[in-house]
């Protein structure tokens, strides 16, 4: 796949307004969750920047829905620490407003749609084995990304091992990191 083909053409616009209108929908939950004012262009930017990945790793590795999830979720998690320092603000307020635009609205609604219908079926209907199979692979499916989801997010407190990224700072983590990975490789040479 051409990768200029995803920012050109017809589909510039329609993907240039989705993430627009994700980022308002980033705002809008924002603005239910009380967020401050002074972090609302933080979710904005999150929101749109979470939207955009996702939607980029699904163009290029189509019905890979939980690896794009985690992954976008992930970005979104990593850089709300890094903005929690700039807005005195606790990565929280970023992350869950900026993700939700990410949940798997499709696939919930055809699972639950799949369940109602097995759920109402009258007595002597009899239900076929791959309409069952298929509505559990949609259940899976879902359930997959949303556990993603939950995961990207708590990802970068997992990496940087901390309960409160205050008095942190994430230039030392980073050069500390790598000057380890660079000292491991020094001292393992391999071919």
């Amino acid at each position: 796949m051409d990768s200029i083909n995803f920012f050109s053409g017809p589909e510039i616009i329609s993907i240039w307004e989705k993430i627009f209108w994700s980022m308002w929908v980033s705002i809008g939950f924002a603005v239910i969750f009380r967020t401050p004012k002074r972090s609302m262009w933080v979710v904005a930017l999150l929101g749109g920047l979470g939207f955009s990945c996702r939607a980029l790793l699904l163009y290029y590795f189509d019905d890979q829905i939980v690896f794009a999830s985690f992954i976008a979720a992930s970005l979104v998690g990593i850089l709300s620490v890094y903005f929690a320092h700039r807005v005195h603000t606790p990565p929280i307020v970023f992350t869950i407003p900026a993700v939700i635009n990410i949940i798997p609205g499709k696939p919930g609604y055809e699972f639950m749609i799949s369940l109602i219908e097995v759920m109402t079926l009258k007595e002597g209907e009899s239900l076929q084995f791959n309409y069952l199979v298929e509505m559990l692979e949609k259940a899976t499916r879902t359930g997959f990304t949303l556990l993603a989801l939950a995961f990207g997010v708590v990802f970068p407190l997992l990496i940087f091992k901390t309960q409160s990224v205050k008095q942190t700072n994430l230039n030392q983590i980073f050069l500390s990191k790598l000057a380890g990975l660079k000292k491991k490789k020094e001292e393992d040479p391999s071919p």
